[in-house]
């Protein structure tokens, strides 16, 4: 499919978020933001095929009101086969992310160039449209 590959950013702290947000559309990556599990369960279900939309998911395991492993148990429950890089400052929750079917973990605070690493590999090298 031709377009930029779409990330979804779920993370509470909005410094963070929007620092990641940044970085990925320099990159050319088109980038969807939520700012907690809730809202990222919203977005997944408003797509029309979230697995051609979507072709991954960073998603921080300590969020308010619904947590990463509940964003994960979704993913599975559905069907989801969106690669998820789990984020935390917290071994134990990347531990149980990767139990829950995290493709890989980024422990925080993270370094943004093994970050976008982690982006190419899962979405593939993208040319930012001019």
């Amino acid at each position: 499919m031709a377009g930029p590959h779409r990330v979804l950013i779920v993370e509470d702290e909005s410094p963070v978020r929007e620092l990641l947000a940044y970085v990925l559309r320099d990159e050319g990556h088109d980038v969807v933001e939520a700012r907690d599990g809730a809202e990222a369960l919203r977005l997944l279900a408003g797509y029309p095929e979230p697995p051609a939309n979507v072709c991954l998911i960073l998603l921080d395991m300590m969020l308010p009101r619904t947590g990463g492993l509940q964003v994960l148990q979704y993913l599975a429950e559905q069907g989801l086969c969106v690669p998820v890089i789990a984020m935390s400052a917290s071994r134990r929750h990347l531990q149980a992310a990767t139990a829950h079917g995290a493709r890989d973990v980024v422990p925080k605070p993270f370094d943004l160039e093994a970050v976008l690493a982690i982006v190419e590999r899962n979405c593939g090298a993208r040319h930012a449209a001019g």
